[in-house]
This record gives C-alpha cells, structure tokens and sequence, in this order.
C-alpha cells in the first residue's frame, strides 16, 4: 500500500489553504459534506479515508474518518488546480518567527 498523507497537509504541500481545497472539492463532487472522498476516487487510488478513534470524557469511544490523499491524489489534486509541484512544495515547513 501506497504512503498517504492527510489531505490538510496535502492543501499546505500545493501551497493551498485546506478550508479552500475542501470547499473546492465539495463542490467538485470529490469529498462528501462529511468531507470524506466519494467511492469512485478511493477505488481510482486517489483518496483513501482513515479511522481514528478518542475517548469522550463522557460518551465514551468515538471513532472518527480523516480524509487522506495518495501520491497519485496529490498529482492528481496539482493537475486539477493546475500548480505545479516543486521540491520546496513537498518539504515540510516549520514555523518562523
């Protein structure tokens, strides 16, 4: 299986804001209002969703989905918003002060 990288890091690697790019694929028909990938681009190999799981002081478990994008998605995501990816895009950033 492919490395998949959180779809917020993804919108920061394409130097994108992640509310703008889950906004942009919403109304692309790419992520639900759940903000999880539609079937059809998880079984293309773009987008795969994550099941991660924390304990509510008071509900108790709770399980919840984090939309992930696959290398492919990535490209994939650079072609559509037409931006091209360099090596500075996919390093990293830390904060500056």
């Amino acid at each position: 299986m492919s490395q998949t990288t959180p779809l917020y890091e993804a919108a920061r690697m394409l130097n994108l804001g992640p509310q703008k790019l889950y906004r942009a694929l919403r109304h692309r028909q790419v992520l639900d209002k759940n903000n999880l990938p539609y079937r059809r681009y998880v079984e293309q190999g773009l987008f795969t969703s994550e099941l991660k799981s924390y304990e509510h002081p008071t509900l108790g478990p709770r399980t919840y989905a984090t939309p992930h994008a696959t290398d492919k998605g990535i490209q994939w995501l650079a072609r559509e918003f037409e931006i091209e990816i360099t090596k500075a895009n996919t390093q990293k950033t830390g904060t500056d002060a």
